[in-house]
């Protein structure tokens, strides 16, 4: 029963930030970050970002160039190991019915005073193959 609530939160909170990227929100995405979290992806933080004071800078710098945009999770886990939840997922984003390319994404969250923070993201694309 805690197991199932703590991955239901996890979602829950890894949905709100797919909702503020979709939106366009980027600096939103960070919301609920640990301070030391760490950040890799395939648009530009090919060295991964420490800390969160890096990650809004970077997303910051990103504001205006993602478009608001619809999307679908595909194939979403969680794995939890105490107080560490892994998750994994693909994000299938769309703009006005036409797909776009595809992202495969692991996000690691850490329990601290009971609150779920994200510690470590790293998105990359979907490679044809």
């Amino acid at each position: 029963m805690e197991e199932r609530r703590a991955e239901e939160e996890i979602i829950t909170q890894e949905r709100e930030r797919l909702n503020h990227w979709a939106k366009g929100e980027l600096r939103a995405y960070a919301q609920g970050s640990a301070d030391d979290v760490s950040y890799f992806d395939d648009i530009g933080a090919h060295a991964r970002l420490d800390g969160l004071p890096a990650l809004l800078e970077y997303l910051s710098a990103l504001e205006g160039q993602v478009p608001a945009h619809d999307y679908e999770v595909v194939n979403p886990r969680v794995q939890l190991y105490g107080d560490v939840g892994i998750v994994t997922l693909q994000y299938h984003p769309s703009l006005h019915g036409v797909a776009l390319q595809p992202w495969k994404a692991t996000s690691v969250y850490r329990r601290s005073d009971g609150q779920w923070n994200m510690v470590h993201a790293h998105w990359s694309m979907v490679k044809e193959g």
